[in-house]
Formats: structure tokens, sequence, C-alpha cells
């Protein structure tokens, strides 16, 4: 059971940049490959929205939308509530971060992130996070161990 952070989402589905598109790209096959479940914050799905509608028409969102939340379990943000404001209070956090990290804690799951502020203070509160663009030889073989 992973976390995965919007970031990454982002990156494979959008070529902004080639090396992070291909990273993103190996890492979500990896997961799939090892039939790995994706938690997320409900928040998430908030998050996505907002950054495809920017993107692309509202049509063509609200389809890729569907397709990546149908493929995700979700974790409602009542549950995470008091966790990630312990986080946030614990490590200066932003708030979206702490229900990342709250959502990991929880489901003692790895949280995969292209943000490293987010992977930094979920370290700081004992959660185990990793920063994929420096840290994906480790994310593949915590990925491959899992399966």
């Amino acid at each position: 059971m992973i976390v995965v952070d919007t970031s990454v989402f982002l990156d494979e589905l959008f070529k902004f940049d080639q090396k992070r598109h291909e990273k993103a790209r190996i890492f979500f096959r990896l997961v799939q490959a090892g039939d790995i479940l994706i938690v997320e914050p409900e928040i998430f799905k908030i998050e996505l929205i907002g950054q495809l509608v920017r993107r692309m028409g509202k049509d063509e969102a609200t389809i890729l939308y569907e397709s990546v939340v149908d493929k995700l379990e979700l974790i409602k943000t009542e549950d995470l509530g008091g966790i990630a404001f312990t986080i946030a209070f614990e490590t200066g956090s932003r708030a979206i971060d702490s229900f990342y990290i709250a959502a990991s804690k929880i489901k003692n799951a790895l949280l995969i992130s292209n943000d490293k502020i987010q992977v930094e203070s979920a370290k700081k509160f004992r959660v185990e996070a990793y920063y994929l663009l420096e840290e994906f030889e480790e994310v593949k073989k915590r990925i491959r161990n899992r399966v």
C-alpha cells in the first residue's frame, strides 16, 4: 500500500519535463505490475481536478479524473483531520501536504512524491517517504520488495 502525491500523477499525465515524466511512468508501471494499492486522502480528488481543468477542457478533464480516481482507495477527510493538524503543528508542513502525510501515517504506507518539501515534512514526522526525482532507484527497490 502506498500514498502517491498529486505531483507524481501530474508528471505521469503531462510531459512538463521528459525526465520527470519517464520516472513517473516507470513508477506507475511497477505499481500496476505489483498490484499495489494506492491510497489517497479524499482531498486528492479536488487537487487533481483543479490541475486537470487548468490544462484541458472540462469534458476531457472529467474523463481523465474518473479514470484515475476509480483505481484508488480514498480516506475521508474527517478521518485525517486530527492527525493532519498534529503533523502541521509538529513539522510546519503545508495544509495539503499534511493530509498526504496523515494518510501515509494511518495506513502505514510509503509516501511517494515529487515535492521535496512534502517529503522532508513527512520524514520529520517519521513517515517513510521518498522524493521520486532523487530517490528513484530506492523507490523501485521498495516497490519490488513489497510485491
